[in-house]
């Protein structure tokens, strides 16, 4: 009787986390109701989310707690990712991480500042030594925020493993959330992965439209589905917690085929190395043609993600005879609500075909994703590495003529909708370049409507070259229009003295910023960089700043190929 009045205890406390394994028990990193935006492992752009995001009531300025007793490891400082982050690491084995922070605790924030000045740089990750920053179990550690990369105020937290860098599932650690929803089916998505595979007749994938049936779900309209060969299938599916409108990734994946498992995926912890994986565990192309995203429910070749605990034949269904099957998905949250998807599906055997049409077009090439291969034409070379791709395809190369603005005909390398795990080289010969622009020549990127962004790059040996991360239409270009530099709070007369901070506005439209300097009386000032809304920030501060003086400011701003802009003026504080 002792134990469960403990227990529930804890969960009542509101300023308490602890671990389903009973053996950590955590302070609540906010002291304001617990309210989730996001959770772990939800499918990102290039990423999943690696921690969980505490909803803020829509403001900055709470106080942060920490979890535990323990000492800052790290304090990194950014214009976009975390933004202002602090690392704290416990002695149970486990690093804890509060991220897009306003600010720091006052020593912590001395630390940085100070480092910020000796190097004279805003960005900065520092590593403090183990004695320097000794905390305590429910001390305030900083400010909640909306620095970096985040689109609202929120708190970001995330628990891993101290040994392995790794990032686990935090809902092991936060009270338990009362969520009595369980996910939300809507598409499943049916593939015909083999040449000689079909759905319903066509060598072509079928998406289908659930609804709930009861307390579980069906294809919306139940109609008939006969697949051939090798087939395989996906889910778009979220959770969705109690008293939220936001769709939270799913904990908990099974797919079954009558009644055996043929494929489980389950998500306690990932691997940053691991990160770019969830390209292949996503329908990639169908992400990018129409934003659904589709949870594989089969591994490609390559994909290593440890998050599948359990498949046959790699999710892939392939039976020897023709029979009536049950596909059956179960989708779990992590506080194990379940929602059931039951699809009949007439399964028949695949025949021996002939090559597909798509591979009897122009310039095809069978691309092995275990081999480096390099692509040659008279103006191109493209180098895609082994292990760049997660399965093997047959790799397309066409040719289509400049336009304005370019120096090389347009090269079309392969298709957008097939992903990359790394890095390729794409290498043009600049025939067209004029010597006065090499400095200046990068790779551009041109989307379907001729609209170019820069990939980066640089001339050499007669060639401009980039490492691209995705497949797409490259072509060279060159960058000679600098920044622009436009003061946003900076009145005529230069009279701040009402003011608490400088407020600057810096852009460019294609190579990207690459540095900014700014200085006062010739000094070095610490502006900070919101990136996402193109912000420079200083603000006022009398110890290193004298008052009612006028003062002196000079920025200059660079762009990834060298051009510079500046801007000066005086003003009064």
């Amino acid at each position: 009787m002792n134990h469960i009045i403990f227990a529930a205890i804890l969960t009542l406390c509101p300023m308490r986390l602890y671990s389903r394994s009973g053996d950590t028990v955590f302070h609540q990193p906010l002291d304001i109701p617990v309210s989730l935006a996001a959770s772990f492992a939800e499918l990102r752009p290039n990423h999943f989310h690696s921690g969980i995001d505490y909803r803020t009531q829509g403001k900055t300025g709470h106080k942060v707690y920490a979890v535990a007793d323990g000492y800052v490891s790290r304090i990194k400082v950014e214009a976009g990712g975390y933004g202002k982050a602090l690392y704290l690491t416990h002695p149970d084995g486990h690093t804890t991480v509060y991220a897009h922070l306003d600010g720091f605790f006052d020593k912590a924030a001395t630390y940085v500042q100070n480092e910020q000045y000796a190097r004279e740089r805003f960005p900065v990750d520092l590593f403090p030594d183990p004695a320097l920053f000794p905390v305590k179990r429910g001390q305030i550690i900083g400010i909640s925020g909306n620095t970096g990369s985040s689109t609202g105020p929120h708190l970001h937290f995330e628990v891993r493993d101290a040994r392995t860098e790794e990032a686990l599932n935090p809902l092991r650690f936060v009270p338990d959330v009362t969520d009595r929803t369980p996910p939300v089916l809507q598409r499943i998505a049916v593939y015909p992965v083999g040449d000689g595979s079909m759905v319903n007749g066509v060598h072509a994938p079928l998406i289908l439209t659930l609804e709930k049936a009861g307390r579980n779900y069906r294809v919306q309209g139940n109609p008939k589905l006969t697949v051939k060969g090798e087939i395989a299938f996906g889910i778009e599916a979220y959770d969705q917690i109690s008293g939220s409108t936001n769709r939270c990734g799913l904990y908990r994946l099974r797919m079954m085929i009558d009644s055996v498992t043929w494929f489980s995926q389950i998500m306690e912890r990932i691997s940053f190395d691991e990160n770019r994986y969830i390209n292949s565990l996503m329908d990639y192309g169908c992400y990018m043609e129409r934003r659904i995203k589709f949870n594989r429910m089969y591994i490609e070749p390559n994909n290593r993600l440890r998050v599948y605990d359990r498949h046959i034949n790699r999710g892939i269904v392939s039976f020897p005879d023709s029979a009536k099957r049950l596909l059956t998905v179960e989708t779990q949250d992590f506080h194990g609500n379940v929602s059931i998807l039951n699809v009949p599906f007439v399964y028949l055997p695949a025949s021996p075909d002939a090559v597909p049409e798509w591979r009897q077009l122009p310039d095809f090439k069978p691309q092995d994703y275990a081999m480096n291969v390099v692509y040659r034409r008279q103006n191109v070379k493209i180098t895609i590495p082994a292990n760049a791709l997660y399965d093997n395809i047959d790799f397309r190369y066409e040719l289509s003529p400049t336009l304005p603005g370019l120096y090389s005909e347009v090269h079309r390398i392969h298709n957008t909708r097939v992903p990359l795990h790394c890095d390729i080289m794409v290498e043009i010969a600049a025939d067209r370049l004029p010597d006065r622009l090499h400095e200046k020549a990068l790779i551009a990127q041109v989307d379907d409507k001729g609209h170019i962004s820069s990939a980066g790059g640089a001339y050499r040996d007669h060639a401009v070259s980039a490492a691209v991360k995705t497949f797409g239409n490259y072509a060279i270009a060159a960058d000679t229009v600098p920044p622009r530099i436009q003061p946003v709070n900076i009145p005529g007369n230069g009279n701040m003295q009402a003011y608490t901070n400088i407020r600057i506005r810096i852009t460019d439209d294609f190579s990207g910023i690459h540095s900014y300097n700014c200085r006062i009386d010739g000094q070095w000032a610490l502006f900070e960089y919101d990136a996402k809304k193109n912000m420079l920030i200083y603000t006022f501060t009398p110890e290193r700043l004298t008052k009612n003086t006028r003062h002196n400011l000079h920025v200059l701003v660079t762009d990834a190929k060298g051009n510079n802009a500046e801007y000066a003026t005086t003003f009064m504080w």
